[in-house]
């Protein structure tokens, strides 16, 4: 082929290529995503916070984007599952309008809970789902959506049986988990100026920390002090107290007598 004619390909090939519409990728055209940073469900238990009848959960969301020169508001509603048995108004409030701050890309959306007489035996759950709108869209669809379980005086699964591995429930500890006895625990161990208690004890009865033999003295202690009559010889010489749930016994640890 003739150096000319290669020439003459070149330009037009050239020619062709500017004369093509220029592809511009519309990926950051598209609304920035947003979703909850909490994994794909939340736990809270009341008896961390044995004095409160209410509080208020602070849902961290983050945005998949970028920032913005304003305030832009985020959608949340509720939806319905089969695990759902909470009641919006009731067991808890949504505060909205939730909004993401100038300049940000994560905030906390708040969302106030109700102790209710239900959660004594019952964990109360809803589901809280973000909603997109002109400022946001589904970010990772996995985490569009949060479950929200509530709970109070529930069996920690880390409590174990009266004869069994874990330090809580073992003979010479706290021993059988009941209702009665667990709210006297948390009671006991109840810390005003961090309004805290203790509510989990997950050891091995071989190889509990120092402190769990403290826990189960101060727990001792108290019951000694506030009802005298569950140590008394003959039992019951005093203010005593006694377990509905565990055939009316009076409750004592350190070791625990049922």
């Amino acid at each position: 082929m003739k150096k000319q004619n290669i020439y003459i390909i070149l330009l037009a090939s050239i020619a062709a290529l500017s004369s093509c519409k220029k592809i511009v990728p519309t990926l950051f055209t598209n609304p920035d995503g947003i979703y909850f940073n909490a994994g794909d469900s939340l736990s809270y238990t009341f008896a961390k916070h044995p004095n409160r009848l209410t509080d208020t959960l602070e849902i961290p969301v983050v945005v998949l984007g970028d920032t913005a020169g304003f305030d832009r508001e985020i959608n949340v509603e509720t939806i319905s599952d089969s695990d759902v048995n909470a009641k919006q108004g009731v067991d808890y409030k949504l505060l909205p309008p939730y909004k993401m701050p100038a300049g940000q890309v994560s905030t906390v959306i708040p969302v106030v809970i109700y102790r209710t007489g239900a959660m004594d035996s019952i964990t109360e759950t809803f589901i809280l789902q973000l909603k997109a709108n002109d400022k946001f869209e589904s970010g990772i669809t996995s985490m569009a959506s949060l479950k929200v379980r509530v709970g109070y005086l529930q069996k920690p699964s880390t409590w174990g049986e009266f004869s069994g591995l874990q330090w809580a429930g073992y003979s010479t500890n706290f021993g059988t988990w009941t209702r009665t006895k667990y709210k006297l625990i948390l009671d006991a161990l109840y810390d005003p100026l961090s309004d805290t208690t203790v509510t989990e004890f997950p050891y091995s009865r071989f190889s509990p920390p120092a402190n769990y033999l403290q826990y189960l003295q101060v727990v001792k202690n108290y019951i000694r002090t506030n009802y005298p009559g569950n140590y008394s010889t003959p039992l019951g010489v005093g203010v005593t107290l006694r377990d509905p749930d565990e055939n009316n016994n009076v409750i004592r640890v350190g070791p625990a007598n049922y």
